[in-house]
């Protein structure tokens, strides 16, 4: 069950966890015997394609982090962005817009935790890896994303001191796949 009750669209056909990760509440999905991705010692992850900024529509990784996101899944988001960023180039413009994604989940786990000193210093850093995003986008969008306008959400979503309402959250909302 997710932490929040956010309503999305769905990117991909991928299941849910049956629970999201909260450090302290619930098994660690990897190491504990009961986490939801446990894998027996010795064993290793399922092997990832890296795939082309342009096939973001076929690259299930990066919708299933969306999906997961926009659920608050935080965590789970997190671990399907860093296979692919793992991958890619991370001093290019790919590599800063995984990693930027990535610190937002974080720092939502970290809001959602009460952790503000960890939220202020992850959205720290994710915001030098926006700024190269910023700076090298053709347009507003990338992957399907238009991230100038997502990322400023995040900013004013994070900084805000009133209590965080779901209408205000910084949903990832993808371009249809016919509108690209």
């Amino acid at each position: 069950m997710a932490v929040l009750a956010l309503s999305h669209p769905r990117y991909c056909a991928i299941a849910f966890p049956p629970y999201t990760y909260i450090p302290g509440q619930s098994p660690h999905p990897i190491t504990d015997p009961q986490g939801h991705s446990h894998r027996p010692p010795d064993t290793h992850p399922p092997a990832k394609c890296y795939f082309f900024p342009h096939q973001w529509t076929r690259c299930d990784d990066y919708l299933y982090g969306c999906d997961l996101y926009n659920h608050g899944y935080w965590w789970e988001a997190h671990e399907a962005w860093e296979a692919q960023w793992q991958l890619c180039d991370k001093s290019a413009l790919h590599g800063q817009f995984l990693q930027t994604l990535i610190q937002v989940a974080a720092a939502h786990l970290q809001l959602y935790l009460g952790k503000l000193d960890g939220v202020h210093r992850t959205l720290a850093r994710s915001t030098l890896h926006a700024r190269y995003v910023l700076e090298h986008l053709d347009g507003d969008f990338f992957m399907g994303l238009n991230f100038r306008t997502w990322y400023h959400a995040v900013t004013r979503y994070q900084s805000s001191a009133r209590q965080h309402a779901l209408a205000d959250y910084p949903y990832i909302a993808l371009l249809p796949e016919e509108s690209i």
